[in-house]
């Protein structure tokens, strides 16, 4: 009888050790990250849009930033300024066009209100804002396009798993749609900030390559050039100062042999490294 007193309460220890360590991870799951968290131009968000047939390509890598708010009707909204750089060229072929040009201006007004992102894209009517992102959906639900097309594919856009993922040491709620395709709270959709969740053209790509706050980016981490000026980038004599290394995890750490780490760049760029020893 002592005996099964003493294991008893051993597993009950040992349970509650378990619930213990899970519970701030769970905690932290639930508290939702705003997609708006400053207006000070400290979220920057860097997409890509390509297509090619067998022939030819062409290719948008796009950067978006909070710069100021302005007041559209009775709300406050944050506005969004883009910067983009344009390539087209050949893949198998000596008749395509050959260029590259960089761009810029007004992209649209966001506001978020009850974990719901809305969108006025800019010359459209002060009034004619869609819904890009819902933050209150659950599994079996169907997402909103964040491109505003209501049409695409809504099959395509059903939550099958809600789990979270760390960034900048906080959890954040992802809403999967499959293996390759989710929303993450306060960043948007691995597809981009404002492209289509669901794109049915094999031949094209849309995808998030970089998402930084204060010039430090997170999480996505494929190409974190914030410049996409011809000057700052072709002028740039200086080679770029490692700022910190962090881990998968997003934790910052020294260099560590035989640990897979991300380096972290003055001008953004980041390099996924790996030491033996």
């Amino acid at each position: 009888m002592i005996m099964r007193i003493v294991k008893y309460q051993t597993n009950l220890m040992k349970n509650l050790l378990f619930c213990l360590l899970l519970s701030p991870t769970w905690l932290q799951a639930q508290t939702y990250v705003p997609f708006i968290s400053t207006t000070d131009s400290s979220d920057t968000w860097m997409d890509m849009n390509s297509c090619q047939d067998f022939s030819c390509f062409f290719s948008y890598t796009n950067r978006y930033a909070i710069e100021g708010d302005t007041t559209i009707g009775s709300f406050q909204y944050s506005k969004v300024y883009i910067k983009y750089k344009y390539e087209e060229g050949t893949v198998t072929s000596q008749w395509c066009n050959e260029s590259v040009s960089y761009g810029e201006y007004y992209y649209g007004a966001i506001r978020e209100s009850g974990k719901q992102v809305f969108l006025i894209q800019g010359g459209a009517p002060d009034s004619s804002e869609y819904l890009a992102y819902d933050f209150n959906l659950s599994i079996g639900d169907t997402l909103p396009s964040p491109d505003g097309n209501p049409f695409a594919d809504p099959d395509g856009r059903i939550i099958s798993v809600i789990d979270s993922v760390l960034v900048f040491g906080n959890y954040r709620k992802r809403y999967v749609v499959d293996n390759y395709k989710y929303l993450i709270e306060g960043i948007g959709s691995s597809t981009g900030l404002f492209n289509a969740l669901v794109y049915n053209q094999s031949e094209c790509y849309n995808g998030m390559r970089c998402y930084a706050e204060y010039q430090s980016p997170d999480h996505f981490l494929q190409d974190c050039n914030m410049n996409l000026n011809v000057d700052s980038i072709e002028g740039s004599a200086e080679p770029p100062v490692l700022v910190k290394i962090i881990d998968y995890m997003g934790r910052e750490t020294s260099a560590i042999p035989n640990t897979p780490l991300i380096y972290i760049y003055s001008d953004g760029t980041t390099k996924k490294v790996f030491h033996f020893e």
